[in-house]
């Protein structure tokens, strides 16, 4: 099995990296996994020319034609956002910007998944509005769309500004997306 974890934040070492890092653990060596912090990759912004329209290839060299091999020939991809102003941060938007050349409207890409792709979205956020948390959960489930990601599960959560937040507030979260690892291969 094979699992790709995106990291939707600047930073590698916050809440939405811990909650990767707990997937994983509940994987327990299961799956060979590639962890990606779109903070850390080198992605430039969509330029717009629509070449890959043409061509099925970005015009860009970076970081994005790995990222999105390794998530279509995967098992299961995990995707976990912070709320920058209720929705997905920049970052991770650049991505789903720069992932057009593969994404199912284009009609000449050359990427595309060879089995089926269970999803995990999960999204997080200091504040108590659901509502935002939603935003971001519907972009991560429309980019997996366009990419034959089927969503199998969607967790948001809320009041959440820090890591010591999340380790002292949400207990019961945490250990759901630890048992979730450990019951992917089931879903």
């Amino acid at each position: 099995m094979k699992v790709t974890c995106i990291v939707g934040s600047a930073r590698n070492n916050g809440s939405s990296a811990y909650l990767a890092d707990k997937f994983i653990q509940g994987l327990e060596g299961r799956a060979e996994v590639k962890k990606y912090c779109v903070g850390d990759l080198n992605i430039g912004y969509c330029k717009g020319c629509k070449q890959c329209y043409i061509t099925g290839e970005c015009v860009q060299s970076d970081d994005v034609r790995k990222v999105v091999e390794d998530m279509l020939s995967s098992d299961c991809v995990f995707m976990v956002a912070p709320s920058y102003w209720a929705g997905v941060p920049g970052q991770l938007k650049t991505l789903f910007d720069r992932t057009t050349p593969y994404g199912d409207t284009n009609p000449n890409r050359i990427l595309k998944a060879s089995k089926p792709i269970k999803g995990v979205a999960v999204a997080v956020r200091a504040g108590t509005r659901e509502a935002e948390n939603t935003l971001i959960l519907d972009s991560i489930e429309h980019y997996f769309g366009h990419l034959g990601i089927e969503t199998v599960k969607r967790i948001s959560i809320l009041r959440t500004d820090s890591l010591p937040d999340l380790l002292e507030n949400h207990a019961e979260q945490i250990d759901e997306i630890y048992l979730l690892g450990k019951s992917i291969l089931f879903l």
